[in-house]
């Protein structure tokens, strides 16, 4: 896990945190976030890295808001803020009188950068009670990584068992007394990663000794974080050892999920049902850009752990991965949105399902946007019975891009991204102008598409014609 930047210390300010009776609830005030709206996600998947949507709201007109979560556990959540991004532990049931920074919105070069990641820190809370996680896991976070700073050379250029087991338990008798489950496993498992990656570098002991037969803790980000990197690309590993050199046929010709775990089996490592299928899904999740194993032997193994697996959380990761895998590939649906449109109506893709959708990211700020804008009118006064021209500006100010639109005449849908910024990242989109169509039964057949002037229509063409519209 990406270590997170403290920006704000916490406020022992306010108002106490108070237990409430049936949700979680995020509250504050702070000016600068009047009228602009918060959402509040958890990583409800760290194998696949999928994060859900567990709270939404907006603050007034005096910047005050509260927000309700969905949340069934403790978990790590976070806020998206514009450029930056907060942190926070939630417990079940709890209320938390949060600090926010000043809003700071994402600039016009972060929109366009696909590789921009928002400025992560820790969440302030007022007067936090005396067992407050976030404020231990905040403390613990701080003498564990001065202790990896102080002894960096001793732990990774000549570890010794003791010396790392004598820094542990330096750092454990601070923290030994706190009466948090969640907290012990966070410590338990940051203390494995250090063993791990220091003077145990032994994948089969550090799995009989914290993963074999152990409880799994789905939504503790340390447990996760060693899980991830001790099976990362197993699959590839495990088939060239010798306990494990069925596991290949296994999944691509016979594509059974359990063949596959009789195979895992065979190491006293991973003797248990849940981790063999923890494990799977993990190598599967990491095979599906791998060339060596066939796309389609991947996707019957998932499909047939989804189906028979008795663990509700399998069954999810199982879902997200086959999500992820078919994210904005040509022949799956298109990605829903529902976005205002000029005159403040919202509008998705469902709406145009007697038309082929051709659906287009924009920025005024791109040059070659500007160009093809012309091209696209051209081509929407050609097809506009047959194809919804729909496009979607990444623009601060929706109004200018409106007066644009209006001056130089181009009459077809215009949405506004702010309505729901994610859907940038749920088509992918990398660079603008981006293209994608649609078809009438909304599953995308063309995923990216050719801009109007690389012979889009031509294309276009090709496939009306093929599909006897």
């Amino acid at each position: 896990m990406k270590p997170v930047k403290l920006l704000l210390v916490i406020a022992f300010l306010g108002v106490t945190v108070a237990a409430s009776a049936q949700k979680t609830i995020l509250q504050g005030c702070n000016p600068t976030y009047r009228s602009q709206k918060i959402d509040v996600y958890s990583c409800t998947d760290y194998i696949s890295d999928t994060k859900t949507l567990v709270g939404t709201g907006i603050a007034d007109s005096t910047g005050n808001f509260r927000i309700e979560l969905n949340i069934k556990s403790t978990c790590r959540i976070t806020l998206e803020l514009g450029r930056m991004r907060g942190v926070l532990y939630a417990d079940t049931a709890m209320t938390y009188d949060i600090v926010l920074p000043d809003y700071r919105p994402k600039t016009k070069g972060d929109m366009l950068n696909p590789y921009f990641e928002p400025e992560e820190f820790l969440v302030g809370i007022k007067n936090p009670d005396r067992y407050n996680i976030n404020m231990y896991i905040d403390m613990f976070d701080y003498a564990y990584e001065e202790q990896l700073e102080r002894n960096y050379y001793m732990l990774f250029r000549k570890p010794a068992q003791t010396a790392v087991d004598s820094i542990i338990s330096e750092i454990e008798q601070s923290f030994d007394t706190i009466p948090s489950e969640f907290f012990h496993t966070y410590r338990q498992y940051k203390y494995a990663w250090l063993k791990y990656i220091s003077y145990m570098r032994d994948w089969r002991y550090m799995s009989r000794e914290y993963f074999n037969d152990k409880p799994v803790a789905y939504d503790n980000p340390a447990y996760m974080d060693l899980f991830n990197q001790m099976f990362t690309n197993f699959l590839r590993f495990y088939m060239n050892t010798r306990e494990g050199e069925r596991i290949y046929s296994d999944i691509v010709y016979d594509k059974s999920p359990a063949k596959a775990k009789q195979t895992l089996s065979n190491s006293l490592a991973v003797t248990n049902d849940t981790l063999q299928e923890m494990v799977l899904l993990k190598g599967i999740n990491d095979a599906i850009y791998d060339y060596y194993f066939k796309p389609s032997s991947l996707q019957i193994t998932l499909d047939s752990i989804k189906n028979t697996t008795k663990i509700d959380q399998h069954k999810q990761i199982a879902q997200n991965i086959e999500r992820k895998s078919k994210i904005v590939q040509t022949g799956t649906h298109a990605p829903d949105f529902c976005l205002a449109d000029t005159a403040g109506v919202f509008r998705s893709v469902d709406e145009y399902q007697k038309k082929f959708v051709y659906l287009n990211f924009i920025s005024l700020d791109s040059y070659a946007c500007t160009q093809d804008l012309e091209q696209l009118k051209l081509l929407n006064e050609k097809t506009k019975d047959v194809i919804e021209v729909v496009s979607i500006s990444i623009d601060e100010d929706f109004e200018k891009v409106k007066n644009y639109f209006k001056r130089h005449k181009y009459n077809w849908t215009l949405l506004d991204y702010k309505g729901d910024p994610t859907v940038i990242e749920r088509y992918k989109v990398q660079a603008y102008p981006s293209y994608y169509l649609i078809d009438v039964d909304g599953t995308l057949c063309m995923s990216p598409a050719s801009s109007p002037s690389e012979n889009f229509e031509k294309q276009f063409q090709r496939i009306f014609r093929s599909k006897k519209y």
